[in-house]
């Protein structure tokens, strides 16, 4: 890696070296490296070095203009006797935030508090240890902002595109640029100029000194032009003032009107009719002023708004007269809580207006609550004034899980929740804390970018999944601490509803026969798990038996156990669904639901038929749209194959060994198909295909492989018995279709061609072996590429064959004798039976920002060789676990060098681990490659938390568990 530091360092033993030599016998290249090291920014580069700071930090919640993230920064001592670093406002984060700095000289490491952020202005303020630095003497670089002059030559000295220490080199060309924008939405900077120089900096130099020959910080770094090479920095005057407070432990007083200047030149102002008197009179004053201070806007309902109005001139401020921003910040910094009054003019009147000045902190939030993994705060005067809205509202820093499922997206304004008012964070609370978990309320809310457009929606109350708490700053310790704010009241009570059921024409055929057994399916997953990285899933359910009450759905719909069904019946009554079966490979899964809520709804079982459809066979498509209308469609069935799903790059579910129907026209909505008198013959069912558009294949499945199932587990339900799994056994191969011609080549016999050919005259193909499940018999005692040829001496040449061959669901046989074709030999295989899972993970667990669970059944299916230990599912942006570079889909064999080989392990290892120290994880990755990570344990923001299934259900299906050691204990909802 490279170190500028060492190069500083080999530079100056050279000239050490070479200062007894004999000038006149040096080389040419000798003598020019002579004049470079004699250079006289050396030396105070040299000393400036000693005084940078190299940041990496982590914004650990969404707040105000700021996303939940890591990030790497610069910064610098400016006194180091206190040990306070300067940077921007933007590394500060307005918003909780874990920061460290790696000295520039010694590379030590220091914890970074923050202790101050300009409300407005780009600048703040990181305090670290001083007794903590052992190896370097610390220096401290002065601020000078007076001695910033277009044209000398600056250094910009600091972490440039995380290369820890880059100088780069320009010359000071604008002392008045406009503050820069750096987007709608996002933080911005005004009522300042900045400086512009082409520097190039870029991303890591942010915070970084803009250095004089003589070592003076003359301006801190910002920001810069993304497609040209100029830089631009923010002048020091205003943080020359505020560390002079800070030292002296006084608080920094900011004052507000609420109003954003612009500095306009003498031309641009003729043409708003600035009086000629005026102008003559500041051009005395200030012979060399090219402009003055106009309003730019006035945020509504702020102090100004009906004083100062858009397109005033400023001439003076309190009797003084001012056309640059220092002396109006000077007044209103000095002035919180009284009367300032400004001489405008407005058109071609001279006036004078009182204007009261307001704390600019106390429109700073300082607070914010979470609510179901989301973040939640008062709206700040930064997002106010960026969308011209009053500064008021509850603001939606990141929606979480229940808010996104709402329809409620970050940057959006809760106007009310339950049809009462939220106008404030308080406000929200106390609402908040009397509903109860799954209650179905009304919110109210608008996007600041369409603040024209408000929005009413049904939200479903979540107080499972997550912790609801609100968070307070402090800057002494610079943590955000919390208060557990009331546990939930209890379950909201689902009364029973009854609905008429759909009237459908007489042209709707089998539909009106079939409609009253379909319904529509709802998933929604709190948390990335499985592989799985969607939120909402939806697809159409058709029920089996409606006095027990069970449907069946495809696993398009449900990926995996652990969230929420939603069932949909006759478009008007919504009920809460519990999976009971979800099967390995083919693509159906069973709900249950309780069917006393339906009240007389006329919900029917749907009548199947067990007739096995045919290529060429006329059927009817019944299907619902999002908006549940029936639609119908007579066509034809055009084709029966195979269906092969390749491999997602992240494990999850896909449907294999399954043989689907195609019809001719199809309809592209989830359904049935149909004989003429409405029995069902084949589910309409989504399958995912892991395409990059997500959009699933719509194909039709045979209802002989779901109604074994279903039937069992309605006989455990009639007769009481609690637990309603069902044991499925298999091979735990996945196997594909193959022609005979290319079996012939592999070895295939003209014998076993004729049996083939008689067993199914219509097709004529074998199965192969394509894949086999690590870590079961058939993985030790098969190979890919093997042809299955028959099972205990009869041919099998369907998917169907080797299914029936292992009996019926309840006395399925515990082993099967194989005859398989191998490198052109007839193998006999005694292959024991394996037992399927019916559900997905059941339990997580969150440490330092990422979740952990035990390899989920596709990792098997995936991978030749599963490592020992706890796979990390995902890791979330802005965590430690995401700054010190742990990566997802990984193993985590050992943690502090003790084994990890299951989650009660891992739990006891790393709830003994002490907050603040490295927590040493050994990895290793799908493709073996081993890896040790070292991950900072913050128990604060990132505490121990696991997520379960409750063993008793009631009232929640699922469980958080904080555990007691690390208080922090934080589920980030996908979102």
């Amino acid at each position: 890696m490279y170190e500028p530091e060492s190069l500083v360092k080999t530079r100056e033993n050279d000239v050490e070296e070479n200062a007894a030599e004999d000038v006149d016998d040096a080389s040419a290249p000798q003598a020019l490296n002579d004049l470079y090291t004699k250079s006289p920014w050396e030396q105070t580069l040299k000393r400036v070095i000693c005084g940078l700071v190299s940041i990496r930090n982590i914004a650990v919640r969404s707040f105000d203009t700021e996303k939940q993230r890591t990030s790497q920064a610069s910064g610098f001592i400016v006194d180091k006797t206190l040990g306070i670093v300067l940077t921007n406002r933007h590394v500060v984060q307005p918003g909780p935030t874990i920061a460290e700095g790696i000295l520039g000289e010694s590379k030590e490491e220091v914890r970074l508090i923050p202790i101050y952020r300009d409300p407005v202005h780009d600048f703040g303020f990181l305090k670290f240890d001083v007794k903590e630095i052992m190896y370097m003497s610390l220096h401290e670089i002065p601020l000078c902002p007076d001695k910033a002059r277009v044209g000398i030559d600056i250094r910009v000295v600091g972490n440039n595109a995380g290369e820890k220490l880059s100088i780069l080199s320009g010359i000071l060309a604008r002392l008045d640029r406009q503050a820069p924008q750096y987007g709608v939405g996002r933080y911005n900077d005004w009522n300042t100029f900045y400086y512009q120089a082409a520097s190039m900096t870029s991303g890591g130099s942010s915070g970084s000194p803009v250095i004089n020959i003589d070592g003076e910080a003359i301006a801190v770094n910002a920001g810069g032009h993304t497609s040209a090479a100029s830089s631009f920095f923010l002048p020091l005057d205003r943080v020359v003032r505020a560390l002079s407070l800070i030292k002296s432990n006084h608080l920094v007083p900011r004052g507000t009107i609420q109003t954003t200047f612009v500095f306009k030149t003498f031309d641009e102002l003729k043409r708003l009719s600035l009086d000629t008197t005026v102008e003559e009179d500041i051009r005395k004053s200030f012979p060399q002023a090219t402009g003055m201070l106009s309003i730019q806007r006035v945020v509504p309902k702020g102090t100004a708004d009906g004083i100062l109005a858009s397109g005033d001139i400023i001439y003076k401020l309190n009797g003084m007269r001012v056309l640059a921003f220092i002396p109006i910040e000077e007044v209103l910094d000095d002035s919180v809580g009284r009367l300032v009054n400004f001489t405008i003019q407005r058109g071609t009147r001279l006036m004078d207006v009182n204007v009261f000045v307001q704390d600019l902190h106390s429109v700073t939030p300082d607070r914010f609550v979470e609510v179901s993994g989301g973040i939640v705060h008062n709206l700040s005067y930064q997002m106010a004034r960026t969308f011209m809205v009053p500064v008021a509202g509850l603001y939606v820093a990141s929606p979480g899980y229940m808010l996104f499922l709402a329809g409620v997206t970050r940057k959006c304004i809760v106007l009310s929740v339950a049809n009462q008012p939220t106008p404030d964070l308080n406000t929200f609370i106390k609402v908040f804390r009397n509903l109860n978990d799954n209650e179905r309320v009304p919110v109210r809310f608008y996007a600041l970018s369409d603040i024209n457009t408000t929005r009413v929606s049904l939200m479903q109350v979540d107080r499972r999944y997550h912790s609801f708490r609100l968070a307070i700053r402090n800057d002494e310790s610079g943590l955000w601490n919390y208060t557990a704010l009331p546990p939930c009241p209890g379950v909201a009570l689902i009364k029973p509803h009854s609905a008429n059921p759909l009237t459908l024409e007489e042209t709707m055929g089998p539909a009106r026969v079939v409609v009253p057994s379909l319904v529509q399916v709802v998933f929604h997953l709190p948390f990335h798990v499985d592989g799985v990285l969607g939120t909402v899933y939806t697809s159409v359910g058709v029920v089996i038996d409606a006095e027990v009450g069970l449907l069946v759905v495809d696993r398009y719909a449900i990926p995996t156990s652990l969230g929420d069904v939603l069932l949909t019946f006759a478009n008007s009554i919504i009920i809460p669904g519990k999976i009971l079966y979800l099967h390995q490979v083919h693509n159906f899964a069973v709900v249950s639901y309780n069917t006393k809520l339906l009240g007389e709804t006329g919900v029917t079982s749907a009548p199947l038929s067990d007739k096995e459809l045919k290529q060429g066979d006329v059927v009817w498509m019944v299907a619902l749209t999002r908006q549940f209308t029936p639609v119908i469609r007579k066509t034809r069935v055009s084709n029966v194959h195979q269906f092969i799903v390749s491999q997602p790059p992240i494990p999850q579910y896909r449907a294999f060994n399954s043989e689907c129907y195609e019809l001719e026209t199809p309809l592209n909505h989830a359904g049935v198909v149909t004989d003429e008198a409405g029995q069902i013959q084949a589910l309409w069912s989504c399958f995912n295909k892991h395409s990059k558009s997500g959009a699933p294949a719509l194909m039709g499945l045979s209802t002989d492989l779901v109604l074994d199932v279903v039937y069992r587990i309605r006989e455990s339900i009639r007769v009481n018995v609690v637990d309603h799994d069902v044991v499925t056994k298999g091979l735990e191969i996945e196997m594909a279709y193959t022609q005979i011609a290319p079996a012939r080549v592999l070895g295939l016999s003209d014998e076993w061609v004729k049996q083939i050919e008689g067993s199914h005259l219509s097709r004529r193909n074998v199965l192969l072996i394509r894949r086999l499940t690590s870590g079961t018999a058939a993985a030790s005692l098969l190979k890919e590429g093997d042809l299955l040829l028959a099972i205990d001496g009869r041919v099998v040449t369907r998917f169907r064959d080797v299914e029936a061959a292992t009996g019926p669901l309840g006395s399925q046989r515990d082993s099967m004798e194989l005859t398989i074709l191998r490198d052109g030999s007839e193998i006999n295989v005694d292959l024991p039976l394996s037992t399927y899972t019916t559900r997905g993970t059941e339990r997580i667990v969150s440490f330092c920002g990422a979740v952990f669970q035990m390899p989920h059944k596709q990792v098997y299916q995936q991978l030749k060789e599963v490592p020992k230990g706890v796979l990390c599912s995902i890791v979330q942006h802005g965590s430690p676990a995401h700054l010190y570079g742990l990566s997802p889909m990984t193993f985590i064999q050992e943690v502090e060098s003790k084994k990890t080989e299951n989650l009660d392990q891992f739990l006891d290892v790393i709830k003994k681990i002490n907050p603040g120290t490295f927590a040493r994880f050994q990895t290793i990755s799908f493709t073996r490659y081993i890896k040790v990570v070292g991950v900072r344990v913050d128990a604060h923001y990132f505490g121990v938390s696991e997520v379960r299934r409750n063993p008793n259900p009631d009232p929640f299906e699922w469980q958080l568990v904080s555990h007691d050691t690390c208080p922090g204990a934080y589920f980030k909802a996908v979102s």
